[in-house]
């Protein structure tokens, strides 16, 4: 092989049209209505399943459109790179309210969405979660949500508890765990 033979460059990638627009956001007619770094948690996977990861993490957060999305830093958002390829949260039929119960970190506030899964979000101060909860509540309403009315949704029963299995008497448990039968 000559040095030439050894380069070999990968096809160029067509150029980018204007209309295209990244997977994770809405077509540019909607414009940006909030952007900036908040930390997150995710809570609930479902209304009566606990995420699998709750832990906080420090995201930069977009809202546009009826939809929340996730960076890691404003560059990957100017790149369209959401934060491990997550899709962006609807927002239709969800809820935002303040997490006044959530006492660990200040200025956090919740939102619920429609399938059940719940998100905590914690501002640097007042006025940044006052500004989001604004912002996302404009956001829910637009997007067919319910009005910008606040509205609890019922708490998941919880499952009845099955009665424990009564112990075995002794002479089964004997007889159970014997290998070899008793002397008398």
């Amino acid at each position: 092989m000559t040095g030439d033979d050894e380069l070999v460059s990968p096809s160029p990638r067509p150029p980018r049209q204007e209309s295209e627009e990244p997977a994770t956001l809405p077509a540019r007619g909607c414009s940006i209505q909030l952007e900036g770094y908040l930390g997150r948690k995710h809570d609930l996977e479902a209304a009566t399943k606990r995420a699998s990861n709750r832990s906080w993490s420090t995201r930069y957060c977009v809202l546009r459109g009826g939809q929340l999305a996730f960076f890691k830093d404003a560059k990957s958002r100017a790149l369209g790179l959401p934060c491990h390829g997550e899709e962006p949260l609807g927002l239709q039929d969800a809820l935002c309210e303040v997490a006044a119960g959530y006492k660990k970190k200040k200025h956090v506030f919740k939102l619920r969405l429609s399938n059940g899964s719940e998100w905590l979000f914690h501002g640097k101060d007042e006025e940044e979660l006052q500004v989001w909860l604004r912002g996302l509540s404009a956001a829910i309403s637009e997007s067919g949500g319910n009005g910008g009315k606040s509205q609890s949704l019922p708490l998941p029963r919880a499952p009845t508890p099955t009665p424990p299995e009564p112990p075995l008497p002794r002479r089964d448990k004997e007889k159970r765990f014997s290998f070899f039968p008793k002397k008398k």
